[in-house]
């Protein structure tokens, strides 16, 4: 800005923006919700701050982290973002990734970081934004200091009115990956069925796979396994030979390349059956119905899809029958409609959510 005498110019400090964005570059649904937070970050300061901890190089070009951004990479630079934290020029911005937040008792010290954090933003007149997130395993000091910190953070968003519940109350918005919705192919253009379940559960039993291969017989579909974590490839390798379906191997591909191949997949699908809440996420916003059939389901899908009013699509297979799962999987085929409609509406809450952050930003400027 120009001096009183006008003859020389003051430089403002450059502003700056800090942004955690951790995640292994094998878990496709975790790329996905980094990568909207990322964009809530992006062009809100003239300098940004990335922490990826041990994250590798493919992981950075996954989300889109800019060429000319700081990026912290692994624990022990830790000590130097806390540090650029705390010398930071006044009213910088810091956004915690979205997703999920443990809270179990070996996570106290951690929290206390995170609460540290969001006073220093705080004493300096800056902006703390805690996009979408679901509570794991809460347990105290962790949730209660947890809690004190959402509290001072000008924005802190839930996925799931449980999670509210839990530090007290706050804003229930859409998981934000629901952010990524685009247009997708009508359900005649979609011929498959798409598989994809954790590795760490039992294999399905026969009356599961029964429904499953029977419902996309009548539907006319083509059974495909896929993988969107790495370490669920064995269980869709053996999945695919027991419903006599497709086999989509994961391999040596980049985690950049498979992303763009599993989501032509879930555009081709009409229906996809899984127990990960962002196999289901991804489904949905490319066009496909979800359905989570596993014995003894969390509610973590089943919350967070309701909280964007997407309900009934899970149902517990532990004591079902053969028949009982097939009527439930044909009732979610011929959903696609209403789902369509819910996720166009969280995508544009999203939307509005985002520039409701932005404008935080740029009134604490102003």
């Amino acid at each position: 800005m120009r001096s009183a005498a006008g003859d020389r110019y003051v430089r403002t400090r450059a502003t700056r923006t800090f942004v955690s964005l951790t995640g292994p570059a094998g878990n496709i649904g975790d790329a996905l919700i980094r990568r909207a937070t990322l964009a809530w970050a992006l062009g809100t300061s003239d300098e940004l701050v990335v922490y990826t901890g041990d994250s590798p190089d493919v992981w950075l070009r996954q989300l889109g982290v800019p060429d000319d951004a700081t990026v912290l990479r692994s624990k022990r630079s830790v000590a130097r973002w806390l540090w650029m934290l705390a010398t930071a020029p006044a009213r910088p911005v810091l956004v915690f990734e979205a997703g999920e937040v443990p809270l179990h008792k070996g996570n106290g010290l951690r929290e206390f970081v995170f609460l540290a954090e969001t006073v220093i933003v705080r004493l300096k007149g800056g902006v703390v934004v805690r996009p979408p997130r679901g509570i794991r395993s809460p347990s105290n000091p962790s949730t209660w200091l947890h809690a004190r910190a959402a509290r001072l953070s000008q924005v802190a968003l839930w996925r799931d009115a449980a999670s509210a519940a839990l530090v007290g109350g706050g804003v229930v918005a859409p998981d934000i990956g629901f952010a990524a919705a685009k247009g997708h192919p009508a359900a005649e253009a979609r011929d498959e069925l798409i598989v994809s379940l954790r590795g760490s559960r039992p294999m399905p039993g026969d009356e599961w796979i029964e429904a499953v291969r029977l419902t996309a017989e009548a539907a006319g579909l083509r059974v495909r396994t896929v993988v969107q974590v790495r370490e669920d490839e064995p269980r869709a390798r053996e999945l695919a030979d027991a419903l006599g379906g497709d086999f989509e191997a994961w391999g040596d591909t980049d985690s950049v390349a498979h992303e763009e191949n599993l989501r032509a997949r879930y555009s081709r699908a009409r229906l996809v059956i899984s127990d990960r809440m962002h196999v289901l996420v991804l489904a949905a916003i490319d066009g496909a119905a979800p359905a989570e059939l596993v014995p003894a389901p969390t509610r973590k899908i089943t919350d967070a899809f309701a909280a964007v009013g997407i309900r009934d699509i899970t149902l517990d297979a532990a004591n079902a029958r053969s028949s009982d799962m097939q009527e439930f999987l044909t009732t979610q085929l011929g959903r696609s409609g209403h789902i369509g409609e819910r996720v166009d509406a969280a995508r544009r809450r999203l939307d509005e959510l985002e520039q409701q952050v932005r404008e935080t930003i740029r009134m604490k400027r102003a």
